[in-house]
């Protein structure tokens, strides 16, 4: 399998963090969104926005940082947003259940 390279950009502003995925999310690249993720969902008030259109794949593991994220946003009363979600990323969501707690705008 060719798998597409991931990269996590931050874009951040007076009004809101932004993160743009894209690649494969997988088992081998999951630790690098848990290590931008994690911190800004945990600590960060202003609104976190992620734009996952170029985000091509994600497995398990990749829903589990989500999810992880989920938690922390919560234990702050703070939401995550997704933004532009291809529908096969969206479908893992709901199948998951996860969709549920999500804001995809």
């Amino acid at each position: 399998m060719n798998q597409l390279p991931f990269v996590v950009d931050k874009v951040e502003s007076d009004n809101e963090v932004r993160l743009f995925i894209s690649g494969d999310l997988d088992l081998a690249t999951a630790p690098q969104l848990r290590e931008v993720l994690l911190p800004l969902a945990e600590k960060e008030t202003k609104p976190l926005r992620m734009n996952l259109r170029e985000l091509h794949y994600m497995d398990s593991t990749g829903l589990g940082v989500f999810i992880a994220a989920l938690k922390l946003r919560n234990s702050i009363d703070s939401e995550i947003y997704l933004e532009e979600v291809p529908d096969k990323i969206q479908r893992i969501f709901q199948i998951s259940g996860v969709d549920q707690y999500l804001t995809m705008v």
